[in-house]
């Protein structure tokens, strides 16, 4: 089967503004996308619905308007859409067994709804396979065919474990196909200011921690010569260095590794703080 870009719409203003985030990913991929929306219903009942409910009219109304959006702004992307009754919205995991990745608009914190949002996002991060990538709403360019220009450098949370490889591979990627520059940030809260003596040892550890990142990131940018590295260091801790770095960025990629297991699901401190905190879309991609 071919891969596609999923996304799960809900009809609010942040799952719209993920498709159309998805519609450009794809486009630049050169793959399709997929709008999911998921029809809660009871277990008993959500395979014996007729099509022409009012609730499943409406559902279907709501892609209608969705693909149609896309395609006056992205007339060469191919949209898919899928109607999906299910009990949970767990089912939208094994709902879209094609995706490459899958797209979803997020409220942050906020009221009973932002809630509701916060929770699908949150099992979706914590239990997907695939890259997951959180999209807010934001002031787009209106009328048919407006798009958004590109804008602004991927900035990539870096860790030095083993099988951290597969967020770098996409977050050089993401800055190679939008021709931007990509801020890596590698985070080292156990350095301290030193004064005197202790400051040559500080200063020769600081040194081998650059030299660890750079080594690190050779042999992406040696497999992505076009991208421009930018490479920080930062004192803080890690969920506080990725936030900081995120300001200004187009988009903002991040680790998240461990167990997934488990009845409840759980991010790590680093995916928990970009989703809350920064303004723009978030990709967590699962590694080793």
């Amino acid at each position: 089967m071919r891969p596609e870009i999923t996304v799960g719409l809900d009809g609010s203003a942040e799952s719209l503004s993920a498709a159309r985030w998805a519609a450009r990913e794809a486009e630049l991929r050169g793959l399709p996308v997929r709008l999911l929306h998921l029809w809660i219903l009871r277990a008993m009942t959500a395979q014996n619905v007729p099509a022409e409910h009012p609730q499943a009219l409406a559902a279907q109304r709501l892609l209608q308007d969705a693909e149609s959006d896309l395609l006056a702004r992205y007339p060469h992307v191919p949209v898919i859409t899928e109607l999906l009754p299910a009990d949970s919205p767990a089912a939208l995991l094994p709902g879209a067994p094609n995706a490459e990745m899958l797209v979803l608009g997020s409220q942050g914190l906020g009221g009973v709804q932002g809630y509701v949002l916060g929770s699908l996002a949150l099992h979706a991060v914590a239990q997907s396979e695939r890259p997951v990538v959180l999209v807010r709403a934001h002031e787009e360019p209106q009328g048919p065919g407006a798009v958004a220009a590109p804008s602004g450098p991927v900035a990539v949370g870096v860790s030095l474990r083993p099988g951290y490889e597969r967020v770098l591979a996409f977050a050089f990627g993401a800055a190679a196909r939008r021709h931007v520059p990509l801020l890596t940030v590698h985070a080292t809260p156990h350095r301290r200011a030193a004064t005197g003596r202790e400051q040559v040892s500080e200063e020769s550890a600081l040194q081998a921690d650059r030299q660890e990142l750079h080594d690190a990131l050779l042999p992406w940018r040696e497999k992505f010569p076009a991208v421009h590295v930018v490479e920080h260091l930062s004192h803080e801790s890690p969920p506080r260095a990725v936030v900081d770095i995120a300001p200004g960025a187009g988009l903002l990629v991040v680790g998240r590794g461990g167990n997934r297991t488990g009845l409840t699901p759980r991010i790590g401190p680093v995916t928990h703080a970009a989703i809350h905190h920064a303004a723009c879309p978030v990709a967590v991609v699962p590694h080793d």
